[in-house]
Formats: C-alpha cells, sequence, structure tokens
C-alpha cells in the first residue's frame, strides 16, 4: 500500500476516535421509544396541570408515558419507532366513562317516549333476553368499538347475564379484549330469588375470578373486575347482606344502580338504611345516577367516600331528572361521567354528555358560575378514572401513566378564548383525528384501525334482527 494511505490513515486516527467519544454517549444515552410526538398543545388534564402548553409527549415501549412537558425533547434522549409532528393540534387524555351497558349499542333509539321501568321492558323483556350469549360478543364489540370512535378510551361495563353470567360473561370478556378499550368488567350478581343461595352465588364469582386470572397476560385493557350490584332492586335485606359478604371475601368494588327513576325513589331511599345494616357503602362502591337522594343519604355516602356515576344524556332521555351536582360537589362527593348504555343516551358522545350536564345543572341553579367547562372536563377524564379506582393509570397524561390520548383538530374551534370552553361548548367527535391506547392507534378519522365497522355493523344488524323473531324468553333468564 503506498505510503500516502498510510498518511491519511494515521492522521484520520485522532478525527475518528474524537467522534467516537462525541456520538457514542449520545448514541448510549438515547432510550427506545414507542411514539414522540412534538409541536402539540397539550391539556393534560393533571392536577394542578389547568393551564395547556405547547409541548411533547413521548410513550415508553411498554405503552406508558415515558416523559411530556413544553418544548422540544431532549435531543437525542430517546429512538422512536413512530414519531408524530402534532402541527399544533390538541392533545388530552381519553376520555374515561364511569358507567356504560356496552352491548346496549345494538338496540339505540328504543321506546322513545318511555320512562325507565317502560324502556326496561321494551329492552330487556321483549328483545335482548331472547339474545344468544354469542349475540353479546358482536353487541359489546360494536359498543367498545363506538366508544373508541367517540374518543372514549375507558369505561366501566355493566355486562349482561344475571345468572346465566359464565357464557354470557366469558362473550362480553373476549369482545372488551378484542376491541382494545380499557375496561372494568362488572360483573352480574343475579338477585337472591327463588332457590338461589349464598352458596351457589360464591362458587359462582370464584370460577369466573379464576377463569379472569387464565386471560390477565393475554388482556391489557382489563383495569378490573366489580360486581353489578342488584341490592337497590330487591325487596329485602338479603340482597345487601349477599353483595356485601362477596365484596369483602374477594376484595371487590360494587357499582349499583340507585335512585335514578322518580317513581321508584321513596323504596329506594328507604333500602339505604339495609345497605349501612350490611356494612355495603365503603369507599368501593359506586352509584350510578344518584338523583332522587336524601341529605342523610348523600351525608353517609360522602362520609364512607364513595362515588357517583353521573349520566346525563340518559337522565335526560329517560326523564330521570337531574342530580343535585352543585351540592354533591360541596359536601365533597367524587364524580365521574358517564355516556351510559346506548340505547338510554343512544350515542356514545362526551362532548355531548359534557354539554348536557353542564347546561342543565346551570339551568337547574339558574346560576352559569356554579359548574365550569373545565370541571365537567375533568369529571369526564380524571374524575371518572377516580370513581373506578383506576386514577394511578388512566384519566389524565402523567408520567407513568397510560399513554391513552386523543388528537384533535381544533380547526372547528374557531377564535379560541379560552381552551376548556372551547373543548366542552364547541367540541364534536368531528375533532378526533386520532384515539391512541398506550400510543397504539385504534381509530383515524373515524374508523377502527383493527375492524371493519361496516361489517360489523352488519353483523349486528342482522343478529338484532333475528333476535326480535325468536320464540319465548328463557324460563331461566335472568338480568
Amino acid at each position: 500500500m503506498p505510503r500516502i494511505y498510510f498518511t491519511f490513515l494515521f492522521r484520520l486516527v485522532p478525527t475518528l476516535v474524537l467522534a467516537a467519544s462525541i456520538l457514542l454517549p449520545i448514541i448510549a444515552k438515547a432510550k427506545p421509544a414507542r411514539l414522540v410526538v412534538t409541536n402539540a398543545l397539550l391539556l393534560t388534564l393533571a392536577d394542578g396541570d389547568k393551564t395547556p402548553f405547547r409541548g411533547h409527549l413521548v410513550v415508553a415501549p411498554d405503552g406508558t408515558i415515558a416523559a411530556i412537558g413544553p418544548g422540544e425533547p431532549e435531543s437525542g434522549a430517546w429512538t422512536a419507532a413512530e414519531t408524530m409532528e402534532a402541527n399544533g393540534r390538541w392533545i388530552m387524555p381519553g376520555f374515561v366513562s364511569a358507567h356504560s351497558h356496552l352491548w346496549q349499542s345494538a338496540y339505540r333509539g328504543l321506546a322513545s317516549d318511555q320512562t325507565l321501568m317502560g324502556w326496561v321492558d321494551a329492552l330487556y323483556l321483549k328483545r335482548a333476553m331472547r339474545a344468544p350469549p354469542e349475540d353479546f360478543y358482536w353487541f359489546t364489540l360494536h359498543g367498545a368499538l363506538d366508544h373508541l370512535r367517540h374518543g372514549i378510551t375507558g369505561a366501566y361495563n355493566f355486562n349482561y347475564g344475571g345468572w346465566r353470567e359464565g357464557d354470557f360473561a366469558r362473550e362480553q370478556f373476549r369482545a372488551e379484549v378484542a376491541s382494545g378499550i380499557r375496561f372494568v368488567h362488572g360483573y352480574n350478581v343475579g338477585r337472591m330469588d327463588g332457590d338461589r343461595t349464598v352458596e351457589a352465588a360464591t362458587t359462582r364469582l370464584r370460577a369466573f375470578l379464576a377463569w379472569i386470572e387464565t386471560q390477565r397476560a393475554t388482556s391489557p385493557g382489563l383495569l378490573s373486575v366489580m360486581l353489578n350490584g342488584a341490592a337497590a332492586f330487591t325487596n329485602g335485606p338479603e340482597q345487601s347482606h349477599l353483595e356485601s359478604a362477596l365484596m369483602r371475601q374477594f376484595g371487590l368494588g360494587n357499582h349499583l344502580h340507585y335512585l335514578e327513576s322518580p317513581p321508584e325513589k321513596w323504596e329506594e331511599q328507604a333500602r339505604f338504611r339495609w345497605f349501612l345494616d350490611a356494612g355495603l357503602v365503603t369507599d368501593k362502591v359506586i352509584f350510578g345516577h344518584f338523583i332522587h337522594v336524601t341529605p342523610f343519604i348523600l351525608e353517609e355516602t360522602v362520609k364512607a367516600e364513595a362515588g357517583m356515576s353521573w349520566n346525563p344524556l340518559s337522565n335526560g332521555r329517560l326523564a330521570s331528572g337531574t342530580p343535585d351536582i352543585v351540592g354533591y360537589r360541596k359536601a365533597g362527593l367524587r364524580i365521574g361521567l358517564g355516556v351510559d348504555g346506548q340505547a338510554s343516551a343512544d350515542i356514545a358522545d362526551p362532548f355531548e354528555n359534557m354539554r348536557a350536564g353542564l347546561y342543565a345543572v346551570r339551568a337547574r341553579e339558574e346560576d352559569a358560575t356554579v359548574l365550569s367547562p373545565y370541571q365537567v372536563a375533568r369529571m369526564h377524564t380524571l374524575g371518572a378514572a377516580e370513581v373506578l379506582g383506576a386514577e394511578s393509570r388512566i384519566g389524565s397524561l402523567e408520567t407513568g401513566k397510560q399513554a391513552d390520548f386523543l388528537v384533535l383538530d381544533p380547526g372547528d374551534f374557531g377564535p379560541i378564548f379560552d381552551p376548556w370552553a372551547s373543548l366542552v361548548f364547541v367540541g364534536t367527535t368531528r375533532q378526533i383525528v386520532e384515539v391512541r391506547v398506550g400510543g397504539e392507534c385504534l381509530v383515524r378519522d373515524d374508523q377502527p384501525v383493527r375492524h371493519d365497522w361496516a361489517n360489523l355493523r352488519a353483523e349486528v344488524a342482522k343478529r338484532v334482527a333475528t333476535n326480535i323473531t325468536l320464540g319465548p324468553i328463557p324460563s331461566n333468564h335472568s338480568h
């Protein structure tokens, strides 16, 4: 080799050593990321972080938030599998519904002139009770994806089934997982009537929880299992004692429909004493709807640190009433918003839900200062997560939490005087560009990424039409 080449290489070595000394520490420092988002307007909903800011969001490989803050991410800190230049689009946590019935999206628009009990008759007795378990896979998948399309990334799901819980629960659980939504699986306790016993209820629940453990490794969306309580609908204290015993034995929470319907409010108010005597009212209880309370019921509920799910759309649709949200907040009650079932609210739309609730409360109080857009936005994100006991994982954009978020195009907002007012007063699902869970895009431009939405809708319509023509309701069917 000519001498000139040796001279060149000899002189190049110091340069390479210097470059390596600079680059290698940077490369070693860089950490892997699933996604790096830059130039976004971040509405974190984290407590103490009320002012939106322009900044970045980094999603770790496990789907949690690795970093979030103003400005650009630290140079060279991340090696990203995917990057997103947000171009000023808004990023906020996915909405959380503290009270949903995912399967009911198959029956929207039903019983349009009925209050609660007439609606229950039309939905359950005349239709849903004729459907076999496998139909509820399709119904639940449809409802979960519809929640995601509307920006709801986490939900409490009241599963259908009663004392036939096994087959129904497994089908609905499969659909919850397949959809990609985060979910609390509501397990139907069933009513203690006829020849049903405490021992039988305990055996059923133990078997289901054992099955859940076999599914946990492949069910990343599962937040927890809770009881779908029935204590408010029974004519004796036995149900309250059963549910309290199951809660203690298995360490589960309980979500009860309570004080929703005006005609039944007197009987249900009287049953609260059974709840107290049974030890049912604890910080693991959520009262769904909770409209027609007495001062005593409110005081005891707050004292126990129980929560409530407020469901404005269905409360208005079924003429159930407007809860005293202002009084509840003053008393210190934990409140989370829920979109309820899509057969009673008819649309899983958190924007409409926030507006309906905010406007109803202001109209009730005749005062526009009693509830703010920010406060209802918090109730439908971090507040709902708190009620579900999932605030350490979802509900706000904070380091260590799940990267469940929406990308919103603010183009339709017009001039923005207050971002929270624009979000709640003006926001619609049209502004949703993407819905991401764990950083993974599950919905883009209103269409589910993993599923064929048109085919799913057709499958659900076919099954509903078939069930209407079926024969008598199975004699052992309980909802």
